[in-house]
């Protein structure tokens, strides 16, 4: 697989344990990626969101990073709020903005951790969610439901059991009863699981991950 095709990967804080990598330098990261696509998730996520006929509303970006997915919802007409722990994040995303979409951008330098949610009618998470503690992923997790809006979508992915990583008590792991758990209730449109060795921007390594397209239902 492509290093391309996994460098959401390092939108995190530094890996540790046996198998693990050094936190990356962001800031060259972030230059590195700039002008990339939109990842695979995100754009199986938005052609989810576009079949249901489900206009832009507010958006949330948890490790927006270098901003690729970030900028495409504010052009789609959405409202976001973007978090990401590195202040990096902030500095590349805000020279390539338009002046007409400034005001529908909030950002918060922050971890998902202690993050108070707003109602939201989508949620994008790419590879960040499973760089929360355990604790700090329940009770994420548990504000995602609360505060997803009927109708509204989540497009995240999880790291699993056997990913390289796994293991790290600081991080979330989690197997497909976890995934069937965390998305029962929610009309499932796509869960992919990942199980194979590849690359990341910090060395190679052994990808296990579930990417989740899943919605609100609309109560009639």
């Amino acid at each position: 697989m492509a290093d391309d095709a996994h460098t959401p990967h390092d939108t995190t804080t530094t890996v540790t344990g046996e198998g693990a990598a050094e936190a990356p330098d962001w800031a060259a990261y972030y230059r590195h990626t700039l002008g990339r696509e939109p990842r695979p998730l995100f754009l199986k996520g938005m052609e989810a969101v576009r079949a249901a006929q489900v206009a832009p509303g507010q958006a949330v970006e948890i490790g927006f990073g270098d901003g690729t997915e970030t900028l495409a919802l504010l052009e789609s007409g959405w409202h976001v709020l973007a978090v990401d722990q590195a202040h990096q994040a902030e500095a590349v995303l805000r020279p390539r903005l338009a002046e007409d979409v400034i005001d529908r951008l909030d950002v918060r330098i922050a971890s998902a951790a202690g993050l108070e949610l707003p109602p939201f009618d989508l949620l994008y998470a790419g590879y960040a969610l499973s760089f929360l503690a355990p604790h700090e992923f329940r009770r994420f997790w548990a504000d995602v439901r609360a505060m997803l809006r009927p109708g509204g979508f989540v497009v995240v992915n999880v790291f699993g059991v056997r990913d390289t990583w796994a293991g790290d008590a600081f991080m979330t792991f989690v197997d497909r009863d976890t995934v069937d758990r965390m998305v029962a209730g929610l009309e499932v449109i796509a869960i992919d699981e990942e199980d194979a060795d590849g690359s990341s921007f910090v060395g190679d390594k052994h990808w296990h991950v579930f990417d989740i397209v899943a919605r609100r239902p609309i109560l009639r």
